[in-house]
């Protein structure tokens, strides 16, 4: 599929507006993980700090959906959740850039993980250590995954200003 500058700058738009998501929402989950930090949490208090955490890692995924859809426009439907993370790690030539590091890999798949097992929890309860242990990492994992954003939206324009 052939882009042109209007379709980048949707692109940008859309994925700009997916950042300032992502910062409400780990603002979001900075008051809670502060809350929980000073409190003896009940079940509910872990789950409203469970909820952000799925929230950012929905986010995310969604962010990854734009651009495979913009520049791949394939979504694989065994395993895609994964698959879709792992692809972007993956420099296309002559289609697109990396949008991120394989390092970042681990922390996305933990957090995708995760939101898995809190979509699933009908019965039973969070495991508060678990859920702790993931939460630890949301502030790295969202600062490396800004990084990546900017990086990527730079290689875009580089892109983008060529096809004038």
């Amino acid at each position: 599929m052939k882009h042109n500058q209007a379709s980048y700058s949707l692109l940008f738009s859309e994925l700009k507006a997916d950042m300032d998501l992502l910062e409400n929402l780990l603002e979001k989950n900075r008051l809670l993980t502060g809350k929980i930090e000073n409190i003896n949490p009940d079940e509910f208090d872990l789950a409203a700090l469970g909820y952000t955490i799925h929230n950012i890692y929905n986010l995310m995924e969604n962010y990854f959906l734009r651009v495979a859809k913009f520049f791949e426009n394939n979504i694989d439907q065994d395993g895609w959740h994964r698959n879709l993370t792992d692809r972007m790690a993956l420099n296309i030539p002559e289609i697109r850039p990396a949008l991120l590091e394989p390092e970042d890999l681990s922390s996305l798949h933990d957090l995708r993980s995760f939101r898995h097992v809190f979509r699933n929890i009908y019965q039973g309860q969070l495991n508060e250590e678990k859920l702790l242990e993931v939460n630890r990492g949301v502030p790295d994992t969202i600062a490396r995954f800004s990084d990546s954003h900017t990086r990527f939206l730079d290689n875009l324009r580089i892109i983008a200003t060529e096809l004038t």
